[in-house]
């Protein structure tokens, strides 16, 4: 009895199994599909204002991320296995942080290095700085957040599984790509609809540019198992974090930001998974690899 009792925790703690086969990913990609191209068609035209567009695409991504938790409890998982619990999130707020006040602060020295004074504008693209930070809160904590939980921490990890990946690192590389084709794919009819993206050489652009976002976030997902931190960071690339007015932001981003980025990346791996957390396990499925 004794025995039985205690190999269970580490027979769970082995690996990510999932329960269920196709059914769990096809409700998630079928009704991200789907919300992603009607909400824009029949409810963005009609907000007259800033915050309401805010508001609205809150609510559109909070359906989306319960979608895919939805998902992942019919797999029989939860939030935590996959990198979205409470202790994932100050690391991931913090990684991101500190790496957009870095840019910001060499920002500011660039600037004054040029004889120009530095100052803060955030008024370009927003109009105010109310609206500035309403964008925030709904790309960082909802768009960036929703669509990582549900397709990094959800559907790539699901596939990994399927394809009974374990530590191969060229399965797991091909399932990667797979679900990173599949979060493309949902967005070209939006494109198509609503963006007026209709050439065949506009369309493959559009395809091929949220392909290579989409295989940085999986690769870094993949090495932190951290939502949080690849969420809040997808969600700085919709918003406008550096906010040095005249600040370089692709020499910044270049020079700066990438370096930091993988030092930040490599640090968090090393000291993430040493501590045996159940989102560094190998991700399975029933029948499959056991």
């Amino acid at each position: 009895m004794t025995a039985h009792s205690t190999s269970r925790p580490i027979e769970a703690e082995s690996s990510i199994k999932f329960e269920r086969w196709l059914g769990p990913p096809a409700l998630l990609l079928g009704v991200t599909g789907l919300i992603i191209v009607v909400v824009p068609l029949a409810i963005y035209p009609h907000l007259e204002s800033q915050l309401g567009f805010f508001v609205v695409l809150s609510a559109v991504f909070a359906v989306i991320g319960a979608v895919g938790w939805v998902a992942l409890r019919l797999d029989g998982l939860t939030a935590r296995t996959v990198g979205l619990g409470t202790e994932h999130v100050l690391p991931g707020v913090l990684a991101v942080v500190g790496l957009y006040v870095l840019l910001n602060v060499v920002g500011a020295g660039m600037v004054l290095f040029s004889g120009e004074s530095v100052s803060i504008d955030v008024s370009t693209e927003y109009g105010s700085v109310r609206i500035w930070a309403v964008a925030g809160v709904a790309y960082l904590a909802f768009n960036g957040m929703a669509e990582e939980f549900a397709f990094r921490g959800y559907l790539q990890n699901k596939i990994i599984a399927l394809f009974d990946a374990g530590d191969d690192r060229i399965r797991k590389a091909g399932a990667i790509f797979v679900g990173v084709m599949l979060f493309a794919l949902i967005h070209i009819p939006q494109r198509v609809l609503i963006g007026g993206v209709t050439s065949p050489v506009a369309i493959a652009q559009s395809l091929l540019g949220i392909v290579l976002l989409g295989l940085v976030l999986g690769a870094l997902y993949e090495y932190t198992r951290n939502v949080v931190f690849v969420g809040v960071l997808h969600g700085t690339f919709n918003w406008r974090p550096i906010v040095v007015a005249g600040a370089p932001v692709s020499e910044l981003a270049a020079a700066v930001g990438i370096p930091a980025l993988l030092l930040t990346v490599w640090y968090y791996r090393r000291r993430a998974s040493g501590s045996n957390a159940p989102e560094f396990s190998p991700q399975r499925q029933r029948g499959v690899g056991r």
